[in-house]
């Protein structure tokens, strides 16, 4: 019998042919790693293949979900776990977990994949390119200048006395001192949503998800003395601020550095109620050496990193800090994930090249064929610097957004509003008839109840309803994703949105061992097909940790240097010893993940940036790999979401799952939309 590997016939021949490609044998293996036949590779590839895997070469894959279509619920059973059962909270860390093994990563042909191990005993920072350095910045954030606005609108308006215009203390004051008049105050509320310049640490960043296709990064090459490509880098301004994560990129193209390592240049402005513990982490694709010595096409999902988990504590800093990636070739996504509010704080940068679909329009391609009136393949589409493709760009977000509804109410108060020349309080009352005022007032409103909405995604929009039977609703409308607060336990602290003390927010509480069903009931209400994937983070192909533990059991009751009832202007900088991230007051937290104690020192005293913290904070472990495969929405085929219909009802499809496997600590369910992923996610602990 004739077996054909990728490489050559049988096994001896596919070893010379790894010879015959210029790669030796020697050291290509490493702990764990064996070179063995794979069989969902052969079954994709339609032959036998045979690659180096288990960890840190590719784990191996779990094979694919059966699914079934049955009128509008999918139906999907995911293969057995390759681990055996065990529950990973009654028996930590679980048997998914991978021991660690300080190397690199080596793909499927036994090659080494530089900067891919992100911590070591020695540093914990390995894929730090130079220190972290600090800048200060306007702390505001877009949450905080809409309120602010529509506070002003409310008095104006006569919907509230100015006697309570304070109420959000020194932000309160900076309000009357700044007073605006009505068309000033309209115009600034739009500038803000659609990205427009103004005088903001955050400008031109848009809280309408319309300019996605705008937010392409190449990666610049670089060349040594002689002309050689030695690497690249590219710039991402990242912002933090109360339940979000924004960035000037959705997509980077590594097409410069395809075989050779590069670097990100990050600028992560912390804003107000932005503090957090940066974390990127990257997604790799695999590959295989080819007999000619190029490489094969991306092959399956290969692991992910936490590239570091550096805390980012002070409000109104711009940090900067360049870190290490690996070869371009290797490159599917970034994560940025938000420990401290998640969900829903997490945001993900694309690789610009991937294509998808039938037509294997690349990831911009389907942000253009979501936005642009000429389809896929418009060549002039600009709605950043054209207005005609702004407002058609704009008109295919969903009327349900919470962004879109403040936006809308916005431009008909400017319509409203008209050419009057004076915006005084007294001009317009003597101006405007009782029906204006009336109008005005209602506009008013209708925007405070949609900042409500938009500041907090772990509830669904007004119009938006819970499926009761299923464990948990979602809606994607603005290119983002909102979900329900099924699954909630514990008190809480009533603090306001999003402030959960004690409380664990769209939990997936109750799974701890195989098999475990779960449903979600997923709407559209934006006016063009999202997409639903499910991703699994270690649960079956398995997770491993490096380094730092952040185990808050090791810490009895309240950390004795923590007085108990801080006040909330309480400076944590003055005597970092006091502080913990139990304090909503000082650290808004989403009680998504595990309970978790941060105490930044003792530090270095000499590099109060640089200094390493005692503890991390965030996940349950820090700095680590996972091997992630999609459960739902992969190789298994895209699972579409229809749009929203023509009077603005919610296009719906459900998924009922069945998990075969324990989930890893870190992460349970991961769900988002693959073809305008962005903000469009949504994860459960």
């Amino acid at each position: 019998m004739k077996h054909q590997t990728l490489f050559a016939r049988g096994r001896r021949a596919s070893l010379l042919g790894l010879l015959a490609g210029g790669m030796s044998l020697a050291g290509t293996a490493s702990a764990g790693c064996d070179f063995r036949f794979d069989p969902f590779l052969s079954k994709a590839m339609g032959k036998d293949v045979y690659a180096y895997l288990d960890h840190p070469c590719a784990q191996p894959e779990p094979g694919l979900s059966q699914v079934t279509v049955d009128g509008d619920t999918t139906h999907v059973i995911t293969p057995e776990g390759q681990h055996a059962p065990r529950d990973p909270f009654a028996e930590p860390p679980g048997s998914n977990f991978l021991m660690t093994v300080y190397e690199n990563l080596r793909d499927y042909s036994g090659r080494e994949m530089p900067n891919t191990l992100p911590s070591t005993p020695d540093n914990p920072y390995n894929l730090h390119d130079g220190p972290v350095v600090t800048e200060a910045i306007d702390k505001r954030s877009p949450d905080d200048d809409l309120d602010s606005i529509i506070d002003r609108l409310e008095v104006l308006v006569g919907l509230r006395h100015e006697k309570h215009h304070g109420r959000h203390g020194r932000h309160g004051r900076h309000k009357r001192k700044h007073g605006m008049g009505l068309k000033k105050l309209v115009r600034f509320g739009i500038d803000i949503l659609e990205g427009n310049p103004i005088d903001r640490a955050y400008s031109g960043l848009s809280m309408l998800h319309y300019d996605g296709l705008t937010k392409v990064k190449p990666v610049v090459p670089e060349y040594d003395d002689d002309g050689k490509l030695v690497g690249g880098n590219v710039v991402v301004n990242m912002y933090y601020w109360g339940q979000h994560i924004e960035a000037d990129a959705m997509f980077i193209d590594p097409s410069a550095v395809f075989d050779v390592p590069w670097t990100i240049t990050y600028r992560v402005h912390i804003l107000h109620r932005g503090m957090e513990d940066f974390s990127p982490m990257v997604s790799h694709f695999n590959r295989m050496e080819l007999p000619d010595g190029t490489d094969s096409p991306p092959l399956n999902r290969h692991a992910s990193l936490d590239e570091t988990f550096f805390p980012m504590l002070k409000e109104g800093v711009l940090y900067t800090v360049k870190v290490k990636q690996t070869k371009g070739k290797y490159l599917s996504l970034i994560y940025h994930w938000g420990w401290r509010i998640h969900p829903p704080r997490v945001q993900a940068i694309e690789n610009a090249t991937k294509r998808a679909g039938p037509n294997k329009w690349t990831l911009p391609q389907w942000e253009k064929a979501a936005f642009c009136e000429g389809g896929a393949e418009d060549p002039d589409c600009d709605p950043r610097n054209n207005m005609d493709d702004r407002l058609y760009a704009i008109s295919r977000i969903g009327d349900l957004s919470p962004a879109k509804r403040m936006w809308t109410a916005f431009r008909d108060m400017q319509a409203l509003l008209g050419g009057e020349s004076d915006d005084a309080r007294k001009h317009w009352r003597k101006h405007f008839g009782r029906h204006k005022r009336k109008q005005l007032r209602q506009y008013v409103k209708a925007l405070r109840a949609a900042y409500y909405d938009w500041t907090d995604r772990t509830k669904l929009p007004a119009g938006v309803e819970e499926d009761p039977d299923a464990t948990l609703t979602l809606l994607f409308v603005n290119n983002t994703l909102y979900g329900s607060r099924q699954g909630l336990t514990g008190e809480g602290s009533g603090q306001g949105p999003a402030s959960f003390k004690g409380v664990a927010n769209g939990s997936a509480h109750d799974w701890n061992l195989r098999p475990y069903n779960f449903k979600v009931t997923v709407y559209n209400g934006d006016k063009f097909t999202h997409y639903y994937r499910n991703v699994d983070f270690g649960g079956s192909r398995g997770w491993e940790n490096q380094f730092q533990f952040t185990d808050p059991t090791t810490l009895v009751g309240p950390h004795p240097a923590i007085p108990p009832g801080h006040p909330a202007n309480f400076d944590p900088f003055d005597n970092p010893a006091n502080l913990v991230a139990g304090d909503d007051q000082v650290f808004p937290i989403n009680r998504g993940g595990t309970e978790e104690f941060l105490q930044p020192t003792p530090r270095n005293l000499d590099d109060p940036v640089n200094g390493l913290p005692q503890l991390g904070s965030g996940c349950f472990f820090t700095f680590g790999r996972n091997y992630l495969w999609p459960t739902v929405g992969g190789p298994t085929g895209l699972q579409p979401v229809p749009m929203a219909s023509e009077d603005g009802t919610p296009g719906m499809h459900k998924f009922d799952i069945v998990y075969n496997y324990e989930p890893s600590r870190r992460l349970k369910i991961y769900q988002f939309d693959p073809l305008h992923h962005g903000v469009a996610i949504y994860s459960l602990h």
